[in-house]
């Protein structure tokens, strides 16, 4: 009678117990970067070697593996060259390793695209891949929304059907769902009034996205893009922008990040790989 008491409490306590979401973070994979790089200075022969970023997107896959996240949300650039096949098929085959049980969530970077003088003038063969550039994605009291930040940086005429898409996408089904959004450019490195740049949104549209962010209750902010990291915080909601999974441009190392989210808090760990 004891023993079938213990084993009621233990279901009761299991019951009870605080889900736990996790995330993990792989940004600006890029296969071909460092190629690219190289075949300026050494040789055209190094224009479509991979290895570089194969090798480091592989490490990241292998934690992924290990601590088997709830999710892995890819924030763009997949390759470094939109219209080169081997890349987008090395990239596919490659993630194809991530266990069966992780859900992997997609939105596209410039370099997914093909963008001439700011403007966006091909999608076809991101979607040939993927055939969404926005998801959402709940789970365990966490609502995870990716958008296309191309729409956005680049005066994308579909940019405003996407803001409509993002107030339902981000709406709460319960009061205390946490809901953290996914883009490709930061919208902002350290300061919501900072001048505006490569890297980020465009200053003029920054307010107007936060309200909006605010209105949703957006709880974080996670992009990618810059090749190192940055972080900020504006109307109580942090930025973090997450280094490249492979090739840098600054201090930073190959990372991933992995997110955490129990107890209605975020947490987040920079893994260096």
């Amino acid at each position: 009678m004891k023993k079938f008491a213990f084993i009621i409490m233990l279901a009761v306590l299991a019951a009870c117990a605080p889900e736990k979401m996790v995330i993990v973070q792989i940004a600006d994979a890029q296969l071909g970067f460092m190629g690219g790089e190289r075949a300026k200075t050494e040789g055209k022969e190094w224009a479509d070697d991979l290895s570089y970023e194969v090798e480091y997107l592989k490490k990241a896959i292998e934690v992924v593996n290990d601590i088997k996240p709830d999710a892995v949300v890819f924030t763009g650039d997949q390759v470094h060259r939109a219209k080169n096949e081997n890349q987008w098929n090395t990239f596919i085959e490659t993630i194809s390793a991530i266990d069966k049980s992780v859900a992997c969530l997609h939105i596209p970077g410039n370099h997914d695209f093909i963008v001439k003088k700011n403007k966006i003038v091909d999608t076809e063969d991101y979607f040939k891949h993927f055939p969404e550039d926005r998801f959402t994605y709940r789970g365990k009291g966490v609502n995870l929304v990716g958008i296309n930040s191309n729409l956005i940086k680049y005066d994308d005429s579909l940019e405003t059907a996407q803001k409509e898409w993002i107030r339902k996408a981000a709406a709460k089904e319960k009061a205390d769902e946490v809901t953290i959004l996914f883009s490709h450019h930061p919208f902002f490195l350290n300061e919501i009034g900072e001048e505006d740049g490569y890297f980020q949104i465009q200053q003029a549209k920054r307010e107007e996205y936060f309200n909006l962010f605010v209105e949703m209750g957006v709880n974080a902010l996670y992009a990618g893009h810059l090749h190192n990291c940055a972080g900020g915080q504006a109307y109580d909601i942090p930025v973090t922008t997450t280094t490249s999974v492979a090739y840098q441009i600054g201090e930073s190392q190959p990372s991933i990040r992995i997110i955490t989210v129990e107890n209605g808090k975020i947490t987040d760990e920079l893994r260096a790989l």
